[in-house]
């Protein structure tokens, strides 16, 4: 159903762009009326849709439901390789972490 809209609502902006002059040709004339009633009977005849082809909206359903799941799954991964600390965490020793001495400039004018 959220792809029926979004077709929707794109199909009406781009209903709203205008028309390329450079075409040549003209253009048919759709009044705002005329396309919010093929709209409406659009959206009408797709809400029937499964009730007419129920076989076809319970695949759909079905198919939705295992691309929602692999989504889930494949965030999932994402979250468990961005927070876990990849044998990296640890490894050095204090030793290591201490900045080396330099030694201090010597004052020779003394």
């Amino acid at each position: 159903m959220f792809l029926v809209r979004a077709a929707f609502w794109l199909s009406l902006v781009v209903l709203l762009l205008p028309a390329d002059p450079q075409t040549g040709t003209k253009a048919p004339s759709v009044s705002a009326i005329e396309a919010l009633s093929a709209a409406r009977a659009t959206f009408v005849d797709l809400s029937a849709f499964c009730g007419r082809n129920a076989g076809v909206c319970a695949t759909g359903s079905n198919a939705f439901e295992l691309f929602s799941q692999k989504v889930r799954y494949g965030v999932h991964m994402l979250e468990d390789y961005f927070q876990r600390d990849n044998g990296s965490a640890d490894t050095l020793k204090r030793q290591d972490m201490q900045v080396p001495w330099h030694g201090g400039k010597q004052d020779r004018s003394a």
